[in-house]
């Protein structure tokens, strides 16, 4: 099966910190998290088997209006620089758990680790699973990581990050917890595990439940911020605060002005006003 894409890039988007439930490997990415998934890009169409289209769209941002998105959010000289060098790239929507489990060993970490990890805890605890004939292991579920135990994650080597990632499993098994909470009851949800603070949960409502007015920021994103938008920020201080002065500035599509800034500046060495 294939999808037509325009100005769509597969690659630049799977690689750019968004989620971490694919993997690359002979020009195809793989991933399963509910159903084996196998997807390439060939030009101008996406040929995927495993999920059906709706699913496929869903999960890559296909369905945002992206040309509006890009007018409405390019509201300055360097967001405009952004969008250009960034512009291929689309707001996932990976999942609540995975996005919960991704962006807690993403604490402190790299792209490349935090992958690394995933696939050994997805060896351990996934179910196999297989697609054209390629065998794939299944995303850790927080059931699986809860049922075997505190003791059997210390074998992955997370260090502080272990008590987090066990603390969310315990309380996604214990509580009820799905895509049609509100903002507002993701984050009173959220908030109660050990080792999620107002960063993590912004990556998981942009980037796991599609919110698309999030507005996460890390060490990338604040110091463009300091150099590009001190006068949006004002005195801003606290984390909190910068978020809503950055979410007022670029309205309802303020995460893919996140996710715009936060590639070129990871891309680029950003240090002065260029």
């Amino acid at each position: 099966m294939a999808i037509k894409v325009n100005d769509f890039s597969l690659d630049r988007t799977l690689n750019s910190g968004q989620l971490f439930t694919f993997f690359k490997e002979d020009n195809r990415w793989y991933s399963f998290v509910d159903k084996p998934l196998e997807i390439r890009q060939d030009g101008n169409e996406l040929v995927y088997s495993g999920l059906d289209e709706s699913n496929v769209k869903e999960l890559l941002g296909l369905n945002d209006p992206i040309n509006e998105i890009k007018a409405e959010v390019d509201k300055d000289d360097f967001i405009d620089k952004a969008i250009r060098y960034s512009g291929s790239l689309r707001v996932v929507k990976s999942g609540i758990w995975p996005a919960t489990l991704g962006f807690i060993l993403s604490i402190q970490s790299n792209i490349n680790l935090i992958l690394r990890r995933i696939k050994a805890m997805s060896n351990y605890y996934g179910a196999e699973g297989e697609i054209n004939g390629k065998i794939l292991k299944s995303f850790p579920s927080f059931e699986k990581i809860y049922e075997k135990g505190y003791d059997d994650l210390k074998q992955f080597n997370l260090g502080f990050r272990t008590k987090f990632v066990f603390s969310a499993a315990e309380y996604f098994y214990k509580n009820e917890i799905d895509e049609s909470f509100t903002e507002e009851e993701i984050r009173k949800n959220l908030i109660n595990i050990n080792g999620i603070g107002e960063k993590v949960l912004d990556c998981i409502l942009l980037y796991g439940m599609h919110n698309l007015s999030a507005f996460p920021m890390d060490v990338w994103i604040l110091r463009t911020l300091s150099l590009y938008y001190s006068n949006i920020l004002g005195k801003a201080k606290s984390y909190k605060d910068k978020r809503r002065a950055m979410v007022d500035y670029f309205g309802r599509y303020g995460g893919y002005a996140q996710l715009f800034i936060y590639d070129y500046s990871r891309l680029n060495t950003i240090r002065s006003k260029i």
